[in-house]
């Protein structure tokens, strides 16, 4: 059983299109309820400390090896952690404009049982899905700066749980369908945040 924004436009089958719910706020449900803001959020985070990270290294040996003079000067610009930040997500945007484009989710969205797709069901153009990344990346995330994240973070959780859509689903006609949780996949969901914790401690922890 899935959820769907009951904000977006109800998917079309064949020649029928049912009626659109009310917003329904969740505003003052535990965690939001059934928008699952944190869930989205931690979804995110899995996937820009895991494939993201991945990418980002694979950019830095890309770089040293073919101008290993200019990869100095980027590798001490990047010791700056929010300038790594900031470069960590400009990697990871057209990443995942790419897989929802191609699969409608990312790996840890796959892992978290969400999808990104327009109301009828079809998948996100790749220029679609970009623009969205985009604006997650500037209306959600506020640029990558964690201080900026702050207020744009609380801005869309707000906005999310209130009226069940955010700025950049909005802004790209695209709805989040959320699987309903097993036992398997909250046990699996909770060990990869655990994991995140833990590979981040350690990579700060390597940075001193």
């Amino acid at each position: 059983m899935a959820y769907e924004d009951p904000n977006a436009p109800s998917p079309t089958y064949g020649d029928v299109a049912s009626k659109p719910a009310a917003p329904v706020d969740q505003s003052k449900k535990f965690l939001g309820g059934q928008h699952h803001p944190w869930r989205r959020l931690f979804a995110r985070t899995v996937d820009i400390c895991t494939t993201g990270l991945v990418l980002f290294m694979l950019l830095i040996f890309a770089f040293s090896a073919t101008m290993p003079e200019q990869a100095a000067g980027f590798a001490k610009a990047i010791e700056n952690p929010i300038i790594a930040s900031v470069v960590l997500y400009l990697i990871w945007l057209p990443a995942e404009a790419l897989l929802l484009s191609l699969f409608g989710t990312t790996p840890a969205k796959w892992l978290f049982g969400i999808r990104v797709a327009h109301p009828g069901g079809n998948l996100l153009s790749f220029a679609a899905a970009l623009n969205r990344s985009f604006l997650v990346f500037v209306q959600g995330v506020g640029f990558g700066i964690p201080f900026v994240a702050l207020f744009t973070q609380l801005f869309a959780y707000r906005r999310l749980t209130k009226t069940g859509t955010t700025l950049w689903d909005t802004s790209t006609t695209a709805v989040v369908i959320h699987k309903k949780w097993g036992m398997f996949r909250a046990l699996a969901c909770t060990a990869a945040v655990f994991f995140v914790l833990i590979l981040m401690s350690a990579l700060n922890a390597a940075g001193k």
